[in-house]
């Protein structure tokens, strides 16, 4: 975790408030606080600099938000919906998507404003309850698959579109990765090497969209085309980190693979310390092209185009409000590398 200090927290801080990422209400101190990584003294006179500069102000039993002068007009936001709050600007998946639109937008003069939602952690599902958009001129929905959420979307009468992971329903637009090729090149190349029993770790289930399982889909067609599926080579996992040791520990205590393919890079620290601390060597190639601490940097992964997805999702969005139609759909290829 990176280590915040109070000027860096005042420059964060500061440079959300600038873009519009915060325009009303922001975060509890305790809640920013876990965010940064610091205590809550630490943050609350991060917060008193921000208030002295007239950028934010306190009010007794209503938290901290922005002054009027400070929020903005609707007609140059583009609300981002993502499921999950303090982890969107330092994730290392979603952070470079979300840096690819906020670059894209700044240079036509729009604003993003960031609304979050919540997701049950066992099974994905969005708490929509008391869900309200912001007035804005377009939204991008950032991770999310869910059609009860693009029904409440549409009815805002803006254009819109999915960036990130694929859409089950075709007439939602979307910036989405396409893992097909970039896996089947993953699976031969292990198949070269003489790995035979190629496991899979990664969602296999959803309550959600089956288009949530693309990487799934792609490894049973990888690894069709060389010999039948061996159900005892695939575990089930969320995107979550913390579960990707556990579920390399559970495939493990009832098969042992030449190789496993790995669907979240965000995972595949704790999958290889937990081999390396057991002194196992299995090789283990991961999805999206990430660049982490403890991962060897000449390592092979399936690596998708994050910060042209974040670009190409604010390009297409903002062609449509300027042409009054709707945004126009991309599938990005990932690549294995």
């Amino acid at each position: 975790m990176i280590e915040y200090k109070q000027p860096a927290i005042v420059a964060e801080l500061r440079r959300r408030i600038q873009e519009g990422i915060y325009t009303s209400l922001l975060p509890t101190t305790a809640e920013l606080a876990a965010e940064f990584g610091v205590n809550v003294k630490t943050m609350s006179k991060a917060i008193a600099r921000l208030v002295a500069e007239g950028r934010l102000e306190r009010r007794r039993h209503s938290g901290t938000r922005l002054p009027v002068q400070e929020k903005r007009n609707g007609a140059e936001l583009i609300e981002i919906i993502f499921e999950g709050y303090t982890s969107i600007f330092t994730h290392p998946f979603w952070g470079e998507i979300w840096s690819g639109i906020v670059g894209e937008l700044s240079r036509e003069a729009f604003r993003p404003v960031l609304n979050m939602l919540e997701a049950d952690r066992e099974t994905g599902l969005l708490k929509l309850a008391g869900f309200t958009m912001c007035p804005s001129a377009g939204k991008i929905v950032l991770g999310i698959a869910e059609p009860r959420l693009f029904e409440a979307v549409r009815s805002s009468g803006v254009p819109f579109l999915a960036a990130g992971d694929p859409v089950e329903n075709p007439a939602v637009p979307q910036v989405a990765f396409d893992f097909t090729r970039g896996i089947r090149q993953a699976v031969d190349h292990l198949e070269q090497l003489g790995c035979r029993r190629i496991a899979f770790i990664g969602q296999t289930r959803s309550f959600i969209s089956p288009a949530q399982l693309g990487k799934f889909h792609a490894y049973l067609k990888a690894v069709q085309h060389h010999r039948q599926v061996d159900p005892e080579l695939i575990e089930d996992v969320r995107p979550l980190s913390g579960l990707g040791a556990p579920a390399l520990a559970a495939l493990l205590k009832r098969s042992v693979p030449d190789a496993v393919i790995a669907a979240y890079d965000h995972q595949l620290p704790e999958m290889l310390a937990w081999l390396e601390e057991r002194r196992l060597s299995i090789p283990v190639i991961g999805c999206d092209g990430l660049k982490l601490a403890g991962l060897p940097p000449d390592r092979h992964t399936v690596a998708a185009p994050l910060s042209e997805c974040g670009r190409e999702a604010a390009r297409r969005l903002l062609a449509a409000i300027r042409e009054k139609r709707s945004a126009k759909s991309l599938f990005l290829e990932a690549r294995f590398r």
